[in-house]
């Protein structure tokens, strides 16, 4: 199915995306993974500065990446801490046939946010705080990684360059650093805009 979806470019919607995840995770994509549309946006607002990089922190299956990479020429890195989740993000982007994004699996904290000019953040720790609804067995949970990870996060955006942009979604409990002002929102402020002063 993949190589014939492959040879006919395959509409970008949600459900087309979600048909291709295996069961476990097109079951869990509504709560884990940004619906195309919110991701669409996001990436118009990140890259209307002419941004050429962009760090999706907390990838997941790629959904924000290949939507991204979908509209513009930007590259969309994103960073997933799962393995097999990253694979599938991977696979996800071959068959949408995007060049301009890949998926890495590791730490979000071992990369370094000076090489990007924005960053997308759906409340990727938030699963730290709700282990009963965690998406596999692959990674260690816990409160206190919630902690950690939320605020080195936040400590490396503030290292960031003047005009660099995060767009954050559901990211109701994570504070932007004070370098950044919020100056955009929709879905009744789900999903905002941040600018580094």
């Amino acid at each position: 199915m993949l190589s014939v979806l492959r040879r006919n470019r395959l509409e970008l919607t949600d459900e087309n995306f979600n048909r291709l995840l295996p069961d476990y995770l097109r079951l869990a994509a509504r709560l884990y993974f940004t619906p195309i549309r919110i991701a669409q946006m996001a990436a118009q607002w990140l890259t209307e500065d002419d941004a050429k990089t962009v760090l999706d922190i907390g990838a997941g299956v790629g959904k924000f990446c290949v939507a991204g990479a979908s509209l513009n020429s930007s590259f969309y890195f994103g960073i997933e801490y799962r393995e097999s989740v990253a694979k599938v993000a991977n696979d996800m982007i071959s068959t949408f046939q995007l060049s301009n994004s890949i998926v890495q699996h590791g730490n979000a904290l071992d990369i370094d946010f000076r090489d990007f000019d924005a960053f997308y953040m759906y409340n990727p720790f938030f699963e730290n705080l709700s282990s009963s609804r965690r998406l596999n067995d692959e990674v260690e949970l816990a409160g206190s990684l919630y902690s950690h990870y939320s605020g080195e996060v936040r400590r490396k955006l503030d290292g960031s360059r003047p005009g660099t942009r995060l767009v954050t979604f559901h990211g109701n409990n994570f504070d932007a650093p004070e370098s950044f002002k919020k100056v955009q929102e929709a879905e009744g402020g789900l999903l905002k805009l941040w600018v580094r002063r």
